[in-house]
């Protein structure tokens, strides 16, 4: 017996199942697998994740299964059962209605626990609806998607003759016209591939089906949306006549946009737009008479039934939507057959890793001699106290009582280590905005899409945004730099681009970015600070940031290397709410569990769970400290920053300088790990590097306390009045 693990992307491992115990809970039972269907979601979770899985996972969820008789004599009257994948709880507003896919704590079999990919499954006893003696079993894996289709026409209204325009001709469009055909309605499908319409014609000859590529009518009663392209939604809503249906029945591809003079004609032709995810338990009750009824024109679907051994090779193919259904069968009565291995790419083998290898733990071995990175982060050395002594006794002997100027005082006598000087001064001070989108945005952990960071680095290079004001006030040179947003900018004498990719990857499924993109974002980084020192040096600079998504970034950074957990460390971000705040975590928790950093190596933190502008940062924290310049950090981002850059080499902590004390939670454990005391408090969330900004005015404030006010000799005043 074997299961089929899935362990990370793109990497289905073939594992010997081991006995499995009967389930603690009595709600639960073991069953024997008959066999799965591989449905087009198994494949794209097998590419691209989830953002509901976990890994490792087994697979499916269209499957057949049989409850182990414990009796010998009635082991031939044993019952089939169909699986309702769903778990919900029961108690919920939309369990309550009748709507329990829906659920606010909907577990899916194949998604938060493991599938039918195997020999053997723990299921809930109650997703399990018995199947009528006699039916076919392979024919009966149908009855998931059967039951999806039932579920939305279930919230449609349709009197017969009614016609239905279906866009999409996989599996699903098929199933979904036969299904409209047995209701007396009258449905044509449209399908832009002219060689799945040539793969699928037996079928439609079989059911008497109308197909084309397009069509020029219009005014369809119904018209469902069953394939992911947004094109279809948007043609739908020109399709639907007055009054008429549009069945939302297929997510559609991300980030994609729908023009609003589409959205109008709904308005004009009180067309009803019906969402349908998933279906109810008495959805898939439903399905089995259709079944039975038309059994063998299901059949005509199945494209092979086959050893599930064969499952790894077949999930590619099953992606490029040229296929129709494969069916793993456990029992050994699928022909072993042997399959081309040109049909599909071999898979990695167990364990080895999609990027282009792990990075190792000492930069040394993984950047060469020449490496910018290299170079750098061996230049940077820790400050030296010879004049720490010096510094105290100059401020203590300022006209003033002892400590009154507080953090002033603390940040002049560190400004003058830094620069090893009594007299400290500010000449000239920068601050850099890094910019990147993150691909961790497709898991919802956003209030905003992901085009607000495009929108945002507009706003800083026409000087409208917050930073843009806090810069021209307190004479600091800004610049923005394009790490990795995805839109595109025209040339800007305020623009650095140097985009490494548009966009990270989504970090909860793989690494956010392979080992030659994290070395080019800490280069760049670097690059950017050192190109502004040599033209003019830099006494101090401020880091800021701008990137929808990177708070679920830098908390995970939190929260590997200081230890707090995900609960401890998520905050709203760009204004997430109570259920997106718990979604946040939940992420978190699957991202930690996933990648399991290494949190003394910076390196891999960066890759596997960094952003570009982040990894930008980084390199500025390191070129800005070996040549000694003060860095201000900022908020909860830029300090995760500089918490890596602190993990990489520790001796830049005492150049940095923590700006202002964010309401990102998360920040105040990284400052504490680097023993960091904000300069200022004031309830700032915004980001962008507002904080810092505001506050290298404060360390330019100290300096000049250094330098220019009196001592008590000075002043001519009496000592007696230095009162501790």
């Amino acid at each position: 017996m074997i299961k089929m693990i899935l362990t990370g992307l793109e990497r289905l491992e073939i594992k010997p199942l081991p006995p499995m115990a009967p389930p603690a809970s009595k709600d639960q039972v073991l069953a024997d697998v008959l066999c799965c269907a591989i449905c087009r979601t198994d494949a794209k979770m097998w590419e691209q994740g989830h953002r509901d899985l976990i890994f490792p996972r087994v697979l499916g969820h269209e499957m057949v299964v049989r409850i182990q008789n414990k009796n010998p004599e009635q082991a031939q009257d044993q019952i089939s059962y169909i699986v309702w994948p769903g778990k919900s709880c029961g108690l919920c507003k939309y369990c309550k209605n009748l709507r329990e896919n829906l659920c606010d704590s909907m577990e899916i079999t194949g998604f938060h626990s493991d599938g039918g990919f195997a020999h053997q499954v723990i299921l809930p006893k109650k997703s399990l609806i018995p199947l009528p003696k006699g039916m076919d079993r392979h024919v009966a894996c149908f009855a998931e998607p059967v039951g999806c289709v039932i579920n939305a026409f279930g919230k449609l209204t349709f009197k017969k003759g009614d016609r239905v325009l279906i866009y999409g001709a996989g599996t699903m469009g098929l199933i979904t016209a036969l299904y409209v055909k047995s209701l007396g309605l009258f449905p044509l499908i449209i399908e832009k591939h002219a060689n799945k319409i040539q793969q699928v014609n037996a079928f439609l000859e079989y059911t008497d089906i109308s197909c084309v590529k397009e069509t020029r009518e219009s005014q369809f009663d119904i018209v469902i949306t069953v394939c992911p392209d947004y094109i279809a939604l948007c043609q739908a809503i020109t399709k639907v006549d007055k009054g008429g249906a549009i069945s939302f029945f297929s997510g559609i591809t991300k980030n994609e946009h729908v023009e609003t003079n589409l959205l109008n004609l709904i308005h004009y032709k009180e067309a009803t737009l019906t969402g349908a995810y998933g279906m109810k338990r008495s959805d898939m009750e439903q399905a089995i008479p259709f079944m039975q009824t038309h059994e063998k024109q299901l059949k005509r679907l199945i494209q092979e039934v086959v050893p599930p051994e064969h499952a790894p090779h077949l999930l590619p193919r099953v992606l490029t939507g040229q296929t129709l259904k494969f069916i793993l069968d456990f029992t050994g009565s699928a022909m072993d057959r042997t399959m081309d291995k040109t049909e599909a790419p071999p898979l990695p083998s167990p364990g080895k890793p999609r990027g282009p290898g792990s990075l190792r733990e000492n930069f040394v071995e993984a950047f060469s001699e020449q490496s910018l990175c290299r170079r750098v982060i061996q230049a940077i050395s820790p400050l030296a106290d010879t004049l720490l002594a010096h510094a105290r006794a100059k401020m203590d002997d300022k006209s003033k009582p002892l400590g009154a100027l507080g953090k002033i005082e603390i940040l002049a006598i560190q400004m003058s280590q830094i620069q090893n000087s009594l007299t400290p001064a500010i000449h000239q001070k920068n601050l850099f905005v890094f910019a990147g989108d993150h691909g961790i945005t497709q898991e919802g952990v956003s209030a905003f899409p992901s085009e607000v960071t495009g929108q945002m680095v507009e706003n800083f290079l026409a000087g409208g945004a917050a930073i843009n004001v806090l810069c021209r006030h307190h004479n600091i040179d800004m610049k923005v730099v394009d790490m990795g947003v995805i839109k595109a900018f025209p040339p800007h004498p305020d623009l650095i681009i140097a985009k490494v990719a548009k966009g990270t990857r989504n970090f909860a499924i793989e690494t956010a970015m392979t080992l030659s993109q994290m070395h080019q974002a800490l280069e760049t980084g670097m690059k950017v600070f050192l190109s502004a020192h040599d033209k003019k040096p830099i006494q101090i600079v401020g880091l800021g940031e701008m990137g929808i998504g990177n708070t679920t970034s830098a908390s995970a950074i939190i929260c590997v290397i200081t230890g707090i957990s995900p609960a401890q460390a998520t905050g709203r971000g760009t204004g997430v709410d109570n259920e997106g705040l718990k979604h946040k975590i939940q992420v978190l928790e699957k991202v930690l569990a996933f990648h399991r950093p290494n949190p003394s190596n910076g390196f891999e933190i960066l890759q596997k769970i960094g952003g570009f502008e982040i990894a930008g940062i980084v390199g500025a924290i390191l070129a800005a400290t070996s040549k000694k310049c003060a860095v201000v950090l900022d908020g909860v981002i830029s300090t995760a920053a500089g918490l890596v850059a602190h993990t990489i080499n520790p001796d830049i902590q005492e150049y940095l300088i923590a700006g202002h004390k964010s309401v990102e939670q998360a920040q105040k454990a990284a400052l504490s790990h680097m023993n960091l005391i904000p300069v200022i408090d004031f309830d700032m969330r915004l980001g962008e590097g507002t904080g810092a900004a505001l506050a290298m005015d404060t360390v330019d404030a100290a300096c000049k306390i250094m330098t220019q006010m009196a001592s008590f000799d000075e002043a001519k005043i009496s000592r007696t009045s230095n009162k501790t």
